[in-house]
């Protein structure tokens, strides 16, 4: 992973942790939304108003600061997923009623992104 990464606020109350190559990726796609659609500028600051560049300590371990616990609503228990380019890091009764209320939508939701393939 290298020596530090980043943590954001993500989606569905997760927090997603990204590498600083990947998290330059990340702002360069968020930068070509449209700066005059409201709703581009308010992702931007929900996004980068909540990102902390993070130090990995020699035990490979990564700190959270008490305002992102906050926002993710992180309590004993956690859930670490690997997601293709980040991470996500998600409180485990928020992740496990997540995963019950999408599971239903799983197969339908495959089957209708996967029609432009």
């Amino acid at each position: 992973m290298g020596e530090s990464v980043y943590i954001s606020k993500g989606f569905e109350g997760c927090l997603e942790v990204r590498t600083p190559e990947e998290f330059s990726k990340y702002t360069q796609n968020i930068l070509n939304y449209k700066n005059t659609d409201p709703r581009s500028r308010m992702l931007s600051r929900q996004i980068f108003a909540n990102s902390e560049l993070m130090e990995i300590d020699k035990a490979g371990r990564i700190r959270i600061s008490a305002e992102q616990i906050k926002i993710a609503g992180l309590n004993k228990d956690v859930y670490v997923i690997g997601v293709v380019d980040h991470w996500e890091i998600w409180d485990r009764e928020k992740y496990d009623q997540y995963e019950k209320n999408t599971d239903a939508n799983f197969e339908t939701a495959a089957a209708e992104l996967g029609k432009d393939y």
